[in-house]
């Protein structure tokens, strides 16, 4: 355990303070990740329990979770229209989905910012391997070689490495996310069949 923390802090340290830069991007998307994740997943917007739904639109203090308070909200009120179950759905969707769209654009930027990232880390061990052939031969020289194309593999390789759980992660994240706009539109639906059935 300790020479693999060893390790790490070796590359990190060879890196260059690209790898500052690179830890930094991963912190923040998989912090946005994970919490996209629990966002996604919390509540019961499924189509689970699908035979409830008409009870439950006859019935809205009986829903249950995040469903029950979307039925709630849309057939609450007096004088209730197809066009106002519309806008209030309309709604759900803007506060819901939309929340969903903008955590993928923060999620999918910082996917395309880590191997840019390692790309800048790239350029710079490059610059400093010609400055080491530019030294000329000897010692001195070699090191400088060396450490830069430990700088130029190690941000290249770190960049990749933070970018491809980040896309798996926006792949959950935009699968459910589409999950969820299917279930609002059946909701909808439902609700509008249900709540006027001689339109």
């Amino acid at each position: 355990m300790g020479e693999n923390f060893q390790e790490v802090v070796d590359i990190f340290r060879e890196g260059g303070l690209v790898m500052v830069a690179l830890a930094s991007v991963a912190l923040i998307l998989y912090i946005t990740s994970v919490a996209a994740v629990i966002y996604v997943a919390k509540g019961n917007l499924t189509t689970r329990r699908r035979e409830e739904w008409e009870r439950w639109i006859e019935h809205p203090e009986e829903a249950e979770g995040r469903l029950g308070e979307i039925i709630r909200y849309a057939v609450h009120g007096p004088r209730l229209s197809v066009k106002r179950v519309q806008r209030r759905f309309d709604e759900v969707f803007d506060v819901l989905i939309r929340s969903i769209d903008q955590r993928l654009i923060i999620i999918t930027t910082l996917i395309a910012a880590a191997p840019m990232t390692g790309l800048l880390g790239t350029v710079l061990g490059m610059l400093s391997m010609f400055d080491g052939l530019g030294a000329g031969g000897g010692k001195q020289s070699m090191e400088m070689i060396s450490a830069g194309m430990k700088e130029a593999l190690f941000t290249t390789l770190t960049g990749l490495v933070i970018a491809l759980p980040g896309m798996f992660f926006a792949l959950v994240v935009r699968e459910r996310r589409n999950q969820l706009a299917t279930v609002l539109s059946q909701l909808q639906a439902a609700i509008v069949t249900t709540k006027f059935k001689s339109i």
